[in-house]
């Protein structure tokens, strides 16, 4: 069967424009994807037991500077923000809402629970992160003799520029210090 020149030439030519529209669609990124400027990066999580629900929840937030502005510091500023929930689940749909972008826990270093709460168990809470997939195995764990909003307030860093940084520095201090029980998730768990 003999094809015409011509006639190759427009099935070549509408393959060619095929594969570019399909590169196209491919590659290109959809508005609604998560990307950095759609994410709030919790550093640090307190819970505390609080006086209508049965949790209080504390997140602490770092928003970096931006590069771009000529007249940015170095300096991080740090957010926080605490609700009251029946659950850290709850806690994190809650917040979701409250603040326009969707919490991500892969950068928390820090989970600070009360001696209270903890005197009536974390077994409960520590499953329910153990299970997000998000939160990282290495995340420490302390227990507060005040509460767990106050101990991540007050602490501040005074070495390092970035909280999360310091959060997983000082853990790892009991090699020298013997003061501070380096207790992660995972070797809680």
């Amino acid at each position: 069967m003999n094809v015409p020149q011509s006639l190759k030439k427009i099935i070549t030519h509408i393959f060619i424009l095929f594969m570019i529209i399909l590169l196209i669609v491919s590659f290109s990124s959809s508005y609604a994807s998560l990307n950095i400027d759609n994410l709030a990066f919790v550093v640090a999580l307190g819970i505390d037991t609080g006086e209508s629900h049965k949790l209080k929840v504390t997140f602490q937030f770092t928003n970096l500077p931006s590069t771009l502005e000529g007249n940015a510091s170095k300096e991080s500023q740090t957010v926080f923000n605490t609700v009251e929930a029946p659950s850290i689940n709850t806690a994190i749909q809650l917040i979701n809402a409250y603040l326009g972008k969707k919490i991500n826990l892969s950068h928390c270093k820090l989970i600070v629970f009360s001696e209270e709460i903890a005197s009536q168990g974390i077994s409960e809470h520590v499953y329910t992160l153990m299970n997000d997939s998000q939160v990282r195995p290495s995340s420490n764990i302390i227990v507060s003799k005040c509460e767990a909003k106050t101990y991540i307030e007050e602490s501040f860093p005074s070495l390092e520029e970035l909280s999360s940084q310091y959060y997983e520095i000082f853990a790892q201090s009991d090699q020298y210090t013997g003061l501070v029980v380096n207790s992660t998730i995972r070797r809680f768990f």
